[in-house]
């Protein structure tokens, strides 16, 4: 814990800006309002859902809080060289025209058509869940071969590399995110979300297979975890160790409005705790260089998420 405390402090003594701070507080905070009011994501850009629009929307749509906080940068004189960075725009219209594609992607469901209704309703869930590692790790994996590695003088790859990595600082936060979901699982919005695991109708597909409704049930959840290194991979690996030579350290704070967007369809309260929480975890990935303490905790805080929702369902008023 004394680690993260060192790398906190060392950041905010060397990124700091009330005013910066400030104007993308109100930016986010607006943008949360407008979306849960008119319910911009789910009701207007995935309105495009099945067409190639829906991939140019989305693009923007998750690219545009990062812009905007690089713009600020700008305004508060944090960072300037960015606009006349040819190196920012490459890995800028790059990763959000990839992340663009991977929240929008549907074709591959043809593959599965002709499968019954119980089984086609668990398969695309399972597909859902683990695309990304066809749409987002593959695809950076090779640009930082063939691109990146050569630049990159600790030869990371994103923060994937598990050399000399520490894991005993993510310890006490582990604690800290389990306690903390057992309690929001209080709330009903979080408890209507979650679990994921019961919209994808593995209690049926058990019963039509004769298998222990554990099978699909360890089936979907060992999925739906191990996407979460895909998020971040992109999100602090890319995002924050790819951006770090042209934005520098503030690299964490335009990650941190991209990864707000990317919670507007689930409920209000995780989608401002993730500006939160990916910030202080992209703090640990700019300064550690790895990613594997935010996989971590985030894949705790997905399955605590599931664990504690189950219970409220199971004992609750829900």
């Amino acid at each position: 814990m004394k680690q993260i405390w060192k790398y906190l402090n060392k950041y905010l003594q060397e990124h700091y800006h009330l005013g910066l701070y400030l104007c993308t507080a109100l930016f986010l905070a607006l943008c949360t309002y407008l979306n849960y009011t008119f319910d911009f994501e789910d009701g207007i850009v995935d309105s495009y859902q099945g067409t190639l629009w829906h991939w140019f929307y989305m693009t923007l749509f998750m690219g545009f809080p990062f812009l905007v906080i690089c713009s600020l940068l700008y305004v508060f004189d944090a960072n300037k060289a960015w606009v006349r960075s040819k190196e920012f725009w490459l890995l800028f219209i790059f990763g959000f025209v990839l992340l663009g594609f991977s929240r929008t992607l549907y074709f591959h469901y043809g593959l599965i058509e002709h499968l019954d209704v119980i089984d086609y309703r668990f398969v695309r869930k399972v597909m859902w869940r683990g695309k990304t590692f066809f749409t987002l790790l593959l695809p950076l994996i090779l640009f930082y071969y063939w691109y990146e590695r050569k630049k990159d003088e600790s030869q990371s790859w994103y923060g994937l590399t598990v050399r000399n990595t520490d894991f005993k600082p993510y310890g006490v936060l582990l604690l800290l995110v389990v306690v903390g979901i057992g309690l929001a699982s209080f709330l009903s919005d979080l408890t209507n979300y979650y679990p994921r695991y019961l919209p994808s109708g593995g209690d049926k597909f058990a019963v039509e297979h004769d298998i222990s409704g554990w099978v699909p049930m360890l089936i979907y959840e060992g999925v739906y975890g191990a996407n979460f290194l895909n998020v971040e991979l992109f999100f602090r690996g890319f995002l924050v160790i790819g951006f770090t030579r042209v934005l520098g350290g503030h690299a964490v704070l335009a990650m941190v409005g991209a990864y707000m967007f990317l919670h507007f369809g689930k409920p209000m309260a995780e989608a401002i705790s993730s500006a939160f929480g990916g910030y202080l975890i992209g703090i640990l990935a700019l300064y550690s260089k790895r990613i594997w303490g935010g996989v971590i905790l985030h894949i705790a805080l997905a399955w605590s998420m599931e664990f504690f929702a189950w219970l409220q369902r199971l004992y609750g008023d829900y």
